[in-house]
């Protein structure tokens, strides 16, 4: 990927054309893909590792050098001065109780939600942060700025630009909406229907199976272990009215009862996975 990357650059370089390339990774999807050489080097040095641990390992470092080898040939073609490189993960980590954020991938929780963003570009300065908070549908009109597009953007985009953060990490990001929602209506993973809801410092988590509803300070709590639910009960019915508002807007899909589930079936097995309290609304 990253060499038909480097050709692709290179082409319209020397053509004289703007481009975009959207490269998906998709090596830690398979570690079990990582190159022979890279794989043995840590078989050496993970003696006593599970497999899997060392497979996971070397395809990191070859997910690693394929980033390298694009970063590399931005500085060899000289354009680095009007490149934008930006670097994230779609999801956090697949395991759970790793780290300091609470769920993973599959989850609203921060763990699930909260990835690395990393952008490189003209005017932003090395090692610099910026900790406003952003969202992968801030990049569509940010990219649209970045490349000059002149033309009004689709009507319904719901993100905004994150320019004016690039330079000092400074400022604001103007959206449609002030609050940022997530809906997950589904079962996946060892998660359960749920939606969550951001705004200034709050966020508030819905779960669908028992209409349970919990608010954190992400200011203070980015762990989310302290529950404010029950002491700041005006917050709560502020974000949950916000929260059924916008998903009534978008006409979201939302998770029905299921009339079939019965409490004394197993939760493992084939049995399980369809005996939920709550089914998909199709």
């Amino acid at each position: 990927m990253s060499r038909r990357a480097n050709a692709f650059m290179e082409e319209n370089t020397a053509a004289g054309k703007p481009f975009f390339i959207q490269l998906s990774y998709y090596a830690l999807h398979y570690p079990q893909n990582a190159l022979a050489s890279t794989w043995q080097a840590y078989e050496n040095r993970l003696t006593g590792h599970s497999y899997r641990e060392i497979n996971r390992a070397a395809i990191t470092e070859d997910l690693d050098t394929g980033v390298g080898m694009v970063m590399d040939q931005i500085e060899k073609l000289g354009i680095s001065d009007h490149t934008y490189l930006i670097y994230m993960s779609d999801n956090g980590a697949s395991g759970r109780g790793r780290g300091v954020l609470r769920g993973g991938k599959g989850s609203l929780w921060e763990g699930g939600i909260r990835v690395p963003l990393i952008i490189q570009g003209p005017g932003i300065e090395a090692n610099s942060v910026c900790h406003e908070r952003v969202v992968g549908f801030d990049l569509f009109p940010t990219l649209c700025e970045l490349g000059g597009v002149s033309q009004p953007l689709p009507a319904g985009i719901e993100g905004g630009s994150i320019t004016s953060l690039l330079s000092g990490g400074k400022g604001a990001v103007e959206r449609p909406h002030e609050e940022l929602v997530f809906h997950f209506p589904h079962y996946q993973s060892g998660d359960r229907p749920h939606s969550a809801i951001m705004l200034d410092d709050y966020k508030l988590i819905k779960l669908y199976e028992t209409d349970k509803l919990h608010l954190f300070d992400l200011s203070k709590d980015m762990g989310e272990k302290n529950d404010l639910a029950d002491r700041k009960p005006e917050v709560v019915a502020k974000l949950h009215d916000r929260l059924n508002a916008y998903l009534a807007s978008v006409d979201a899909q939302m998770p029905q009862p299921n009339p079939n589930y019965d409490p004394s079936w197993p939760v493992g097995g084939r049995r399980g996975r369809n005996n939920r309290r709550r089914r998909n609304q199709n």
